[in-house]
């Protein structure tokens, strides 16, 4: 998994903030029901990115801790929370989902737009599992989205793109048998040039559910991010799943 860099983390902030924005609303609805929210209203956001996701629990009364492996976007999510990191609300910590040491407890542990798909291996997902399970609070949710190799193979399209602040070129591979998609995305941002690959990998959702059952999870379902209580009958037909798993 790579820690993305400042231009990256620019034109990230800049056009794949919307999936954040529109995700928060769901998700905050979702822990709002909950009892954990009400007993263990701290959340822990694993890939954080630039804080988009943060912000809007941090504004609706959550702390919140992010924990991502790139410096360049904690940087640009704690500008974005600052108000709230004075507060002590907001932490942003740096390091490796695959593995990791957090107090809680957490009544939320949230990973979202494809962070789980970063991970390349059984090893680092089972690594992911077992840390969450021991920050998480006893009746706490882990929910993360996936995409599935349906949603994959559609990821790696072309386009170019051309708007004031620059242009992008897009061109991707998926390796079906491998299970990883790279995208490459080349072109100026701001006046800076920009080359970084996105890689991608995607498990069966069944392998999934039995790490997530063998690293202490009672309970695993698929759901899609428009209905998040309601189990999907044929998830691996989705281009991309909410995976929801308690203790």
């Amino acid at each position: 998994m790579s820690g993305y860099g400042e231009d990256f983390a620019r034109f990230y902030d800049r056009f794949f903030g919307d999936y954040a924005e529109k995700a928060a609303p769901i998700l905050l609805r979702f822990f709002a029901s909950k009892a954990a929210a009400a007993r263990n209203p701290k959340v822990l956001d694993l890939g954080c990115g630039t804080g988009r996701l943060a912000l809007r629990f941090l504004e609706a009364g959550y702390e919140v801790t992010g924990l991502d492996l790139s410096a360049d976007m904690l940087a640009l999510a704690e500008i974005r929370c600052a108000k709230h990191r004075i507060r002590g609300e907001a932490g942003f910590i740096q390091g490796d989902i695959s593995g990791f040491d957090l107090a809680g407890p957490f009544g939320l542990v949230f990973s979202t737009y494809n962070s789980m798909n970063h991970l390349d291996r059984k090893e680092k997902l089972k690594g992911c599992f077992a840390s969450v399970k021991k920050c998480m609070a006893r009746d706490g949710y882990f929910l993360f989205d996936y995409h599935t190799v349906k949603g994959l193979r559609e990821w790696v399209y072309a386009e170019s793109t051309q708007w004031d602040e620059g242009q992008m070129e897009a061109t991707g591979t998926f390796e079906e048998s491998a299970g990883k998609a790279v995208m490459r995305l080349k072109g100026n941002f701001q006046g800076r040039s920009m080359d970084e690959s996105l890689s991608n990998y995607t498990f069966p959702l069944e392998s999934i559910a039995g790490w997530l059952k063998e690293s202490g999870f009672a309970q695993v379902i698929f759901a899609n991010m428009e209905n998040l209580e309601l189990p999907i009958a044929d998830p691996e037909g989705q281009k991309r799943v909410v995976v929801i798993a308690t203790l």
